[in-house]
């Protein structure tokens, strides 16, 4: 479901992204967000976030003008490139891109992935430690919200 989520956000945050706000109908994003078999819990819980987190939207619509990128400030040093996949930065830089992630919480997301002790972090891995992260499952968990086990991440 976290997974789930984070592509509902990342979906809705493209949108915002390409297309100036006045035009974005929200009611057809909801609509083909069930068309590609989302539930409604899951929209529901991205447009909670989104209406929480409205800073990310006012920072992506303040940027949508220029037509320069934020910079690079984030280059992996030796030991991060060993624990984490190309794919998985270029996924999390993504997200960074689309406002989802502020520069803190992509330090954070880094900080962890070295210190989760796997041999590489894939795409996958990265899409449960932003969610724990950017959706503060962390916190909803501390409060009886979700479920940990000694293996596995929130579900």
């Amino acid at each position: 479901m976290k997974r789930n989520i984070l592509d509902i956000l990342t979906f809705i945050m493209s949108e915002i992204q390409s297309n100036p706000l006045q035009d974005i109908d929200f009611d057809l994003m909801v609509e083909t967000l069930e068309d590609h078999g989302y539930s409604d819990e899951e929209i529901s819980a991205a447009m909670d976030w989104i209406s929480q987190h409205s800073e990310s939207i006012d920072r992506l619509v303040s940027t949508e003008n220029s037509d320069l990128p934020r910079p690079v400030w984030r280059q992996l040093n030796d030991v991060e490139k060993d624990v984490i996949s190309p794919n998985a930065f270029s996924y999390l830089f993504h997200l960074r891109e689309l406002e989802l992630l502020r520069d803190d919480e992509m330090e954070a997301i880094i900080d962890r992935a070295i210190h989760l002790d796997l041999p590489s972090l894939n795409v996958e891995d990265m899409q449960d430690l932003i969610a724990i992260v950017v959706l503060d499952y962390e916190n909803n968990a501390s409060r009886g919200y979700f479920q940990f086990s000694i293996n596995q991440l929130p579900h």
